[in-house]
């Protein structure tokens, strides 16, 4: 029987997020669904912003159903995917498998990553911060994998954007734990503890990355310019540059370059 992702997210769905919306589920199978060309898409961003995955050692960390590995694999990477969820992990396989990509997957307990210090020249993380309860552990992990100068690619929906984006509900990130359980139950969506479910801004990203090092080295943001052409745009990147605000806190997901710096 041949592979289809489309089917093996609506089962994947069901048995994980049984309280999830039918809105919710079907974000989840167009997500998965889409996984692979969405993923290219952020391959050509990374070349851009980090540097040709060619031949380069690559982890994905939080590799899910294995999308963004392959659209590296793709590309000419040797890529290795890491995830917590056995489920996830088996159907990354077959998903590689079907794509006809060679790629190392792997299971963990979600705390020590099983690979030796200064491996990877790159790594990848996309929308998984906002699912770890010890980021900082998380982050620390990577680093420690990560070679001298090496960078990881790191994205993440940012709490202060008004729609939360697994729940579809407004200003969720704005209210306190509990009227958070108590919203999502009022409007019969997925608990946040199925998800696992953190939230994030880019100033504590900041304040995380103040705190993390390994082995003496430690992340740097690599300050980026953004390449829109668009005036008001512009415009608006030069009046928060002003007020020492970076422009990255105001848009709906965060997305940063961090390099390991001795």
């Amino acid at each position: 029987m041949s592979f289809s992702i489309k089917t093996v997210a609506g089962e994947y769905v069901q048995k994980r997020f049984p309280h999830a919306s039918t809105s919710e589920k079907e974000k989840i199978i167009n997500d998965w669904t889409n996984k692979i060309s969405d993923s290219q898409a952020l391959v050509v961003d990374f070349k851009r912003r980090v540097g040709d995955p060619r031949d380069k050692k690559i982890l994905d960390v939080g590799s899910g159903n294995g999308g963004v590995s392959i659209a590296f694999a793709l590309a000419g990477g040797e890529v290795c995917g890491i995830d917590v969820e056995k489920n996830l992990y088996e159907i990354s396989v077959k998903f590689a498998e079907s794509r006809g990509v060679s790629i190392k997957f792997f299971l963990y307990e979600g705390f020590r990553l099983p690979f030796e210090d200064d491996f990877f020249d790159y790594a990848v993380s996309v929308s998984v911060l906002e699912h770890t309860t010890d980021p900082i552990k998380y982050l620390s992990e990577i680093l420690r994998v990560t070679k001298p100068k090496g960078k990881l690619y790191l994205a993440f929906p940012n709490k202060f954007w008004p729609k939360e984006t697994h729940t579809g509900l407004w200003f969720l990130s704005y209210l306190p734990n509990f009227m958070q359980n108590k919203l999502t139950s009022i409007f019969h969506r997925s608990p946040l503890k199925d998800h696992n479910l953190h939230f994030y801004s880019y100033f504590g990203l900041e304040r995380m990355i103040d705190r993390i090092k390994a082995n003496g080295s430690y992340w740097r943001i690599v300050p980026e310019r953004g390449g829109t052409q668009n005036f008001v745009k512009k415009a608006f990147k030069k009046i928060l540059n002003f007020l020492d605000l970076p422009y990255k806190t105001f848009l709906s997901h965060i997305s940063v370059i961090l390099e390991k710096v001795d």
